[in-house]
């Protein structure tokens, strides 16, 4: 009983300490609603410009000597292994401005390795050869250019996982001993480690920026309706009322009774006949005399059917069901309907 009590003081107590919000804090929470709209929506923007832009970038030019080019690069982000969605866009430019006769291909190597490029137990050479073979458990860390063209560009896009990489650019000619003298080949590679997390808290925004609108309507329709006065009816709009109000009022309460009974018959047995035979007739045939001839009766003309009198009209009061009204203004008792294009007067077939 007394958890009850307890619970009933509760709410009371809650319902007290809400507050109804004035017309001045409507105004004010309208206000910050629309405000916090386009702060939300002007976020998203700039996480989603952010998110694509490289916070890493690095480029490499090719060794006349040798051919190729190295360099380690360091790429942070999810510490999530595996080819998954988490992993870290890497676009690498390829400018090619002149190339020996000899070129064949040009390979793009993104080797995994604690120690970067400079490695001493050939663990780069053998990834190296895993990624030629597409045997490696991650393939988009290779990427092969056949029949490079000079003054042109080859873009490459690769995903990696974050960690510590060995970035190789290598040049291969048609035979073992290539002349690599007047190569000019550069790479140029840009990172977007941040382009996840950015994106996840952009689309968040937008979300809260969506619910901010939201809150936004209710308030603005709140105000709108203590602001604005009330739409008043229009002086046709009250003539109209009021004629339709009287046209009402002046019509007939209903449909007249019907008759309280069926006719009644005669009152008594029909009188007597005569007391006595009839008197004896002539004794002798009766004289014959020429009988006229009779003239057929003209045929009686119909009856005209019976019009309504002139200036009567006939309102219309819905399911099939009219009032006359005489010119005077005055109606009749009697409810009609349309039987054969004519008004009848209305017969309860119940009677």
């Amino acid at each position: 009983m007394t958890d009850e009590v307890e619970q009933e003081a509760s709410s009371d107590s809650d319902d007290e300490s809400v507050p109804e919000l004035t017309i001045e804090e409507r105004q004010e929470a309208l206000k910050k609603a629309r405000w916090n709209v386009f702060m939300y929506l002007g976020i998203a923007a700039l996480l989603f410009a952010f998110a694509l832009y490289p916070f890493m970038s690095t480029s490499m030019q090719v060794d006349e000597g040798f051919g190729s080019a190295d360099k380690s690069i360091t790429v942070w982000g999810l510490p999530i292994s595996g080819e998954d969605f988490t992993d870290i866009p890497v676009d690498v430019e390829v400018v090619v401005q002149s190339l020996p006769t000899d070129v064949a291909s040009i390979e793009i190597f993104m080797i995994e390795n604690p120690k970067g490029c400079e490695d001493t137990d050939g663990s780069n050479a053998d990834t190296r050869t895993l990624l030629q073979n597409d045997k490696a458990d991650h393939p988009n860390k290779y990427h092969l250019i056949e029949d490079p063209v000079e003054s042109q560009s080859y873009e490459v896009e690769m995903s990696v996982d974050p960690g510590i990489y060995c970035m190789q650019v290598v040049v291969n000619g048609q035979t073992g001993d290539a002349d690599f003298s007047g190569i000019n080949v550069e790479a140029n590679v840009d990172i977007y480690p941040t382009q996840l997390p950015l994106a996840i808290f952009a689309v968040l925004c937008l979300l809260m920026s969506g619910f901010a609108f939201i809150g936004a309507q209710k308030h603005g329709k709140y105000v709108k309706t203590l602001v604005e006065p009330k739409a008043e009816p229009s002086i046709e709009d009250t003539v109209l009322a009021q004629t339709s109000a009287a046209r009402i009022s002046a019509g007939p309460s209903g449909p007249p009774t019907g008759p309280s009974g069926p006719p009644t018959g005669p009152s008594g047995p029909p009188a007597a006949g005569p007391s006595g035979p009839p008197v004896a007739g002539p004794t002798s045939p009766p004289e014959q005399t020429p009988e006229p001839v009779a003239e057929p009766a003209p045929e009686p003309e119909p009856a005209p059917e019976a019009a309504p009198p002139a200036g009567d009209v006939y309102e219309d009061q819905g399911d099939g069901w009219f009032f006359r009204k005489f010119p005077d203004g005055t109606y009749d008792q009697q409810v009609y309907v349309i039987k054969d294009g004519v008004y009848v007067p209305y017969e309860d077939p119940n009677a």
